[in-house]
């Protein structure tokens, strides 16, 4: 699987309870409208020149590079 040079880069945030730290997790991505897609975590660096653009529609299942960070509390 090979990766294209980043252009363009959105952001989005959800946040959300559940019964298990991975069930407020999961329940936060679906809030953040990307929980039905295959987040491959990367780090938090973006390629000089990077456009930022609203959060578009991504198929279900999807496999997308990610750079994400989470909270938890009891």
């Amino acid at each position: 699987m090979g990766w294209t040079p980043v252009t363009k880069a959105a952001g989005t945030a959800g946040n959300a309870e559940g019964s298990t730290p991975l069930n407020a997790f999961d329940n936060a991505l679906l809030a953040a409208g990307i929980g039905n897609i295959n987040l491959v975590r990367i780090s938090s660096i973006l390629p000089p020149g990077v456009q930022l653009v609203p959060l578009p529609r991504i198929k279900p299942g999807a496999i997308v590079p990610t750079a994400y960070a989470a909270q938890t509390s009891e």
